[in-house]
């Protein structure tokens, strides 16, 4: 069930995936507007997800799910966004607000809608500012010159990367679902979205022995990005 009743965002990011990539993905066979929200109506996919079988894979295997993980992401990494195309889920209906809590912060998850790349920049920065006061960051410290990173272009994202939404089907394949946050995002996003679950599965109680190591060589190592992040984090918690 996809939510919002403008537009399935989740099942346009599915056939974009499955239309633009090879990676293995449910098609969707149907989408039934209501008036809330729309069923999307797609394939089972038969299979235990990772999560089920990280514990029982050698460090050898374990590696070779990074490798086709990393295909995967740069698959994705390829599709980019146009210069009006604004940042967030795909949608005929214009701007939508973008969601994901190890981005946006768990507080309040939901953010935009932006209409433009240069408006989510805007204000990411400003969260900064945000944060900064709330530290009693002087005016002279380098912090507060430090800015979002926008020089690389808007790319196809998943967003919700964790070993609970890959399954290993009973063809071998791996099978990426849940693609309820995807959208157009900076691509340093799905680094520092991958390594929110990651820190969020630890939480309750889910340890998946070696796969936050795994996270840079599958997404790319954005460590100065994420450190960026970190240092807003309380800038963010505000409405």
């Amino acid at each position: 069930m996809d939510e919002d009743p403008a537009d399935a965002s989740e099942a346009n990011a599915l056939n974009l995936v499955f239309t633009e990539t090879t990676i293995p993905v449910p098609r969707v066979r149907r989408v039934i507007e209501r008036q809330w929200n729309h069923l999307i109506v797609m394939d089972y996919i038969p299979g235990s997800t990772l999560a089920e079988v990280w514990s029982t894979y050698s460090i050898w295997k374990k590696l070779g799910v990074a490798f086709t993980l990393r295909r995967h992401i740069r698959q994705l990494q390829r599709l980019k966004a146009s210069r009006t195309t604004p940042p967030g889920p795909l949608s005929i209906q214009g701007p939508r607000q973008c969601e994901n809590p190890g981005i946006f912060s768990q507080v309040r998850s939901r953010r935009g809608p932006f209409a433009s790349y240069a408006e989510l920049s805007m204000w990411f920065n400003g969260r900064c500012q945000l944060a900064m006061n709330h530290h009693k960051v002087p005016e002279d410290h380098p912090h507060r010159k430090t800015r979002f990173d926008d020089s690389a272009p808007l790319v196809f994202a998943h967003q919700d990367l964790n070993p609970r939404n890959i399954i290993v089907g009973e063809d071998g394949r791996l099978w990426i679902v849940d693609w309820a946050w995807a959208g157009y995002y900076p691509v340093w996003f799905e680094y520092v979205a991958m390594l929110s679950q990651g820190e969020h599965e630890s939480s309750i109680g889910n340890v998946y022995k070696y796969w936050d190591h795994l996270i840079p060589f599958i997404c790319g190592p954005y460590f100065e990005q994420e450190r960026w992040m970190s240092m807003i984090a309380m800038g963010l918690y505000y409405r």
